[in-house]
């Protein structure tokens, strides 16, 4: 029995749970949508929903049938977490939040009407929607720089294979064309390094591993029976399987792309082979996933047993004259009420001085020429209210950059870039974290991050903290709490990323004891640009 033999009062009932549904998360779903459709790292999420809608349509009838009465408790509290998690996302402009607080609500939705019986049903669908969104930046560079490097390290290793002479500096490797007089350096960006087709190649994994399962219908029932199946496990490894198969594949692409540069120079990174090769990559990485798969079931057979049939029960906890729906509808259209409200509720106007005023002194620090601008490029990512980045000269004559990118704003969307996302996209490696003090006046001080970073034969200090609303933080997460608690109290979500970087030269502990006194100096003369 499938959907078309439904109750029509069950669908009046879903039709109008639906409606609330998307009433409540109409912006997450277009930005969600959005985002599927510009960011390739995720494209494959436009065709998750279909997906899940043909796994829930082919396993209707046990679904059906094992629907018992729901847990209203269980349930409405996961709906209130997820929607203290939806307005905590909204306050503080954190898209990850909002979309993990759909897919909860979804989840007790189905826990208050079915139960959690049904939940574990629907542990593959579940899992293919977490896998569709995206996940925050700085955990994704945390996975696409190593990711990045290996794939580096494996292409020079094969570019060499060819007898093509090459160096590497982190993630860019540099090859001078046969004849050629110029190095041609070949950054082994996101795109490359075999992060896109990783997101790609687990969901795949994961959707040719349960359609290929070897008992129907036993999965997901029970814990202990799902531990104690071969398929279980056999997903697992098909999924873990994917990450040496998405590196290996586009570092071959890399040592590819080296070779051809260096038989024909830049042309074989500009031209139609290089579009090609990443649709090629795919295939090739779908061919051996495949391939894994069809290795582990001859390894773990079990010989298919069928499930018994099950008899299909219809439920009536979806009858639009359930208390449970128009409760679940009054609820859902409130809170979507209430989300609304906070989003259209202006913010405080605070007074500040342009950026571009900051003092041509700070300290022992006098600025050296002009400011410096980005490119419109970089200025329509950062999407900053106001910036300055410019360069100051101690007495000593030790040179130092500072930027200061300010926010009026981070509820639409707009915030902080850390450099831990933009740095490693362009080759630097950050080593050495710490937390270090600041001292300001009053005999205050306040936590920074400190790193030392790389890109070939530059070695700097860097100091970067999250400054406005009279706080300083150096936790970007504490700083996102603070900004949800402000927002919500003060009306208020304005703020500022700082960043002071300075050469470690021969004397590293002397680089950062200047790094630290021209950041002391800054963070006193921001309050009139950044308000308190």
């Amino acid at each position: 029995m499938k959907f078309v033999s439904a109750n029509p009062k069950l669908i009046r009932g879903a039709l109008a749970i639906g409606a609330a549904f998307v009433f409540l998360f109409f912006g997450v779903i277009v930005k969600l949508g959005r985002d599927w459709w510009t960011d390739e790292n995720y494209s494959h999420g436009l065709l998750v929903p279909f997906v899940i809608g043909f796994i829930i349509w082919s396993e209707w009838d046990e679904i059906s049938s094992y629907g018992r009465r729901g847990s209203a408790l269980l349930g409405v509290s996961l709906v209130a977490f997820a929607l203290i998690l939806l307005i905590g996302g909204t306050l503080g402009a954190e898209l990850f939040t909002q979309r993990i607080a759909m897919v909860l609500t979804i989840a007790g939705l189905v826990v208050w009407f079915f139960g959690p019986g049904v939940l574990r049903l629907l542990t593959v669908s579940f899992a293919l929607l977490l896998l569709a969104i995206p996940i925050p930046q700085i955990i994704f560079n945390k996975i696409a720089f190593p990711l990045q490097i290996w794939a580096s390290q494996a292409a020079v290793w094969g570019i060499r294979l060819f007898e093509v002479p090459t160096v590497r500096k982190g993630n860019v490797i540099e090859i001078l064309p046969s004849g050629a007089t110029q190095v041609i350096a070949l950054e082994v960006v996101e795109a490359c390094s075999g992060i896109r087709s990783l997101m790609t190649l687990v969901t795949l994994a994961l959707i040719l591993g349960y359609f290929t399962r070897e008992r129907r219908g036993v999965m997901f029932q029970s814990f202990g029976e799902t531990v104690r199946s071969f398929d279980f496990w056999r997903i697992v490894l098909l999924m873990l399987a994917a990450v040496p198969i998405a590196v290996l594949t586009n570092a071959a692409r890399v040592t590819a792309t080296g070779v051809l540069t260096y038989h024909f120079g830049r042309r074989a990174t500009e031209s139609t082979w290089h579009d090609a090769s990443g649709w090629l990559v795919y295939v090739v990485a779908l061919a051996l996933l495949i391939g894994v798969n069809g290795v582990l079931k001859r390894v773990g057979r079990l010989g298919r047993r069928d499930s018994s049939p099950v008899e299909s029960r219809e439920s009536q906890f979806l009858d639009t004259r359930s208390p449970r729906v128009l409760v679940a509808v009054v609820v859902l259209i409130a809170a979507g009420v209430f989300v609304n409200w906070f989003q259209s509720r202006s913010e405080v106007a605070v007074e500040r001085q342009t950026l571009s005023q900051l003092p041509l002194t700070l300290g022992d620090w006098r600025q050296k020429g002009d400011e410096i601008r980005f490119g419109e490029a970089t200025e329509s990512v950062l999407r900053v209210s106001d910036y300055t980045m410019r360069e100051y000269l101690s007495a000593d004559g030790r040179l130092a950059n500072i930027y200061v990118g300010y926010y009026a704003s981070q509820r639409s969307g707009a915030t902080y870039h850390s450099p831990q996302n933009c740095l490693p996209g362009a080759g630097w490696v950050m080593n050495r974290p710490e937390l270090i003090e600041i001292p300001v006046s009053g005999g205050r001080s306040f936590r920074a991050n400190r790193y030392i970073i790389e890109n070939g034969v530059y070695r700097e200090v860097m100091i970067y903290w999250y400054q406005g609303r009279g706080r300083a933080e150096a936790s970007e997460y504490l700083d996102k709490a603070h900004t949800v608690w402000d927002s919500v109290l003060r009306r208020r979500s304005d703020g500022a990323m700082v960043r002071v970087m300075t050469s470690v030269g021969n004397d590293e502990a002397a680089a950062t004891t200047a790094a630290v006194d021209l950041s002391a100096q800054l963070a006193e003369r921001l309050g009139a640009f950044v308000p308190e």
